[in-house]
């Protein structure tokens, strides 16, 4: 199993047992050569459940993750991250026009 597949797997139902609406939670691993990011997208109702309390679940989530990473896959030196994602401005882009 690889880490990509690994790290969605077991962050699913962890991020869906405390959300109001879990069909809407959409988890994409995105992998580089130095970092691996996981990104969180959920319904806007939901964001507030996910970072918590002075950030303190989505900090708590980030610690999961990272011990995920480091006891399942102790060889890959690779950073991890975790991210929300929230399309508030859905036409912002990097890309200068």
């Amino acid at each position: 199993m690889s880490i990509t597949e690994f790290l969605k797997d077991k962050l699913t139902p962890i991020i869906c047992s405390f959300v109001d609406e879990p069909e809407n939670v959409e988890i994409t691993i995105i992998t580089s050569t130095i970092t691996i990011i996981c990104q969180v997208k959920a319904s806007k109702m939901d964001y507030g459940k996910i970072i918590g309390r002075k950030g303190k679940t989505i900090e708590a989530l980030r610690t999961i993750v990272s011990a995920m990473k480091n006891t399942h896959f102790s060889n890959d030196l690779r950073k991890i991250s975790l991210e929300i994602l929230d399309d508030e401005v859905p036409s912002f882009s990097y890309k200068k026009n």
